[in-house]
Formats: C-alpha cells, sequence, structure tokens
C-alpha cells in the first residue's frame, strides 16, 4: 500500500479535529443573535449562554448583529470557520421565513448550517388598543367581515411573523384589513396603544406587560396548543381556524460542516439546561416554551416550519424586494 504525504496530512487533520473536538469549548464561543437585545430572541439566547458558560466553563458570549430579520447574522455565521466557536441563535423568521419572502437571500436555511437543538418557542397575540371597541374576537371579526375596509393592523414589517400571521388571519377568517408595517415591534405597540390602528399580533414578552399596564388588551391566543402562558384565554387555531397557529422559535446552529462530537456535545448540554425545573419556570415566566431535541428533529422541525411558511406566503402572494 502506498502511503503519500497527502493521505497523511489528512489522517493528521482527522486527527486532530478529533482531538479538538473531545476537548471542546477550549477558549470563548460567540453566539451570535440576529436580533436587538431585549427581544424574545436575545432573551432566551443569554439566558442559554448564560447556562452554557457555567456547565463548560468557558464563556460562550452574545453578539447582536441586527439587521434583515436576522439576514446579516445568518450570512456571518455561514462564513465562519466550523469549528464550535462562531455559532448563532436561528429563529423562524430568519430561517423559515425570509428565504421565501424575499429575493436574492444568500443562505440556505438547510445546506448552510448545522442545526444542533432547538430551543424554544413563543406564541404571539391577538391585541387591540385599551379602549377598543372590540372586546372579544368574535366581536372583532365580526365587525371586520362587515366593515373590513375600515380596520387596520400593525407588525414589525414586511415579512415579519406578526405581517404573515396578519395575512393568515385574513384569509382563514374571511375578513380584510390594511397592513401598516412598522420596524419593529416597539414602534407599532406605540400606534396600537394610542388606537392609532385596530390590531396587531404581538408576542407574549411584549404584549403581556403591555397589557399588565393597561396599554393594550389581549383578545386571543395563537398557540398550537393550550396556552400555558395566559390559560383562560381563547386559542384561536383550537376554538376558531383549526390549525392556525404563529408561534416563533429559536434553535441553536453552526456553520455547515460541524464536526459531529462538537454537535453532540453541545446538544447534550442544551437539552439538559432546558430540561431543568429553573430555566423551565424562567423561560415559562416570559411566555417562552422550552424544548429538547436531537439534532435530526431540530433540521426536521426546520424544514416543517419552512415548508408552512412557505404556502402562507404563496396563499397570501407576499413578495418582498
Amino acid at each position: 500500500m502506498h502511503i503519500t504525504r497527502r493521505t497523511l496530512l489528512a489522517a493528521g487533520l482527522a486527527c486532530s479535529t478529533l482531538a479538538s473536538a473531545a476537548g471542546y469549548p477550549e477558549k470563548p464561543v460567540n453566539i451570535t443573535v440576529g436580533f436587538s437585545a431585549g427581544g424574545p430572541t436575545d432573551i432566551v439566547a443569554r439566558l442559554l449562554a448564560e447556562r452554557l458558560t457555567q456547565k463548560f466553563g468557558q464563556s460562550f458570549i452574545i453578539e447582536n448583529k441586527a439587521g434583515a430579520s436576522g439576514a446579516v447574522a445568518a450570512n456571518l455565521v455561514k462564513k465562519a470557520a466550523p469549528d464550535g466557536y462562531t455559532l448563532m441563535i436561528g429563529s423562524s423568521s430568519t430561517l423559515s421565513i425570509i428565504p421565501y419572502v424575499q429575493k436574492g437571500v444568500q443562505f440556505d436555511p438547510i445546506k448552510d448550517f448545522t442545526p444542533i437543538a432547538l430551543v424554544a418557542s413563543y406564541p404571539y397575540y391577538l391585541t387591540v388598543p385599551p379602549d377598543s371597541r372590540f372586546k372579544s374576537y368574535d366581536e372583532l371579526v365580526s365587525f371586520a367581515r362587515q366593515k373590513g375596509n375600515q380596520l387596520s393592523y400593525a407588525s414589525a414589517g414586511n415579512g415579519a411573523i406578526n405581517h404573515l400571521a396578519g395575512e393568515w388571519f385574513k384569509s382563514d377568517a374571511g375578513i380584510n384589513a390594511l397592513h401598516v408595517p412598522y420596524k419593529g415591534d416597539s414602534a407599532a405597540v406605540i400606534d396600537l396603544s394610542a388606537g392609532r390602528v385596530d390590531f396587531a399580533f404581538l408576542a407574549g414578552v411584549v404584549a403581556i406587560p403591555q397589557a399588565q399596564a393597561g396599554k393594550l388588551r389581549i383578545l386571543a391566543s395563537a398557540s398550537s396548543a393550550p396556552d400555558k402562558g395566559l390559560k383562560d384565554t381563547l386559542v384561536i387555531g383550537q376554538q376558531k381556524l383549526p390549525g392556525f397557529a404563529a408561534e416563533p422559535w429559536n434553535g441553536l446552529m453552526g456553520p455547515a460542516g460541524l464536526p459531529a462530537e462538537v454537535v453532540s456535545k453541545l446538544n447534550a448540554a442544551v437539552n439538559e439546561i432546558m430540561s431543568t425545573p429553573e430555566v423551565k419556570a424562567r423561560l415559562l415566566a416570559l411566555d417562552q416554551y422550552p424544548f429538547t431535541s436531537s439534532p435530526a428533529q431540530f433540521k426536521d422541525y426546520i424544514q416543517k416550519q419552512s415548508t408552512h411558511w412557505a404556502g402562507v406566503i404563496k396563499k397570501s402572494n407576499i413578495v418582498l424586494d
């Protein structure tokens, strides 16, 4: 058998990679978040980073790279070395929506990333101004069916999940309403609270504190199951529009080609963290639902979510330049 220098180098590199993976992490790890600090994705990322730091004795550092619904962060992580030291908190907006609604996206949500573990999801809520004429879901839908051209709904921007949820809601409920896009949920909440728009779908971490402060009213949940955060709230998909659910997700990912040993080690750690009673309680207090999964299950989840939202996008004929 003839052994070449190239063969020896390849074998040496493979052994080095395995040894490095076995000792992982040997230096600080960066976790990129494609959204601003303080939002649902950032909140779960920081909780996870805190616990991973405690578990491994190495710093897991959050880097916020906001822009283009997470596409800025995704493009950076896509190009990173697949060594486990640059990771990303992936989101439904970035991986299950933007590639199907926006032209010119430079990454493939499946081929360009390594799924590690699904972390959490959170339902959106149908909300109205505090002094709205609509005291219930049925009142809003009934009015909209008769005079829908008089109503408007807010979103965090064209292509955002609450934009798609609004279009899906209009289609399945048989209503009409004007879409008013904002630059983020904060601006949308300001106008919604002031009654300048009639309704919006908002994440619980935004909607619940505003409702408790008397600045918004929650009419219904877009959870896929009985709502864990607001247990007495009407669940649209179970009681009104079968299958309707707007539940963004977050999960830990890396560039394509991460070593299997690194993926396995991180997956086990994330699943352990998400299973602890304290972390579960902290997430549920923020209206986020913790998950455990294998990398294969996470990949399948991304594909199913992408198929789902691509269908909503096509049905509503939504295209962004």
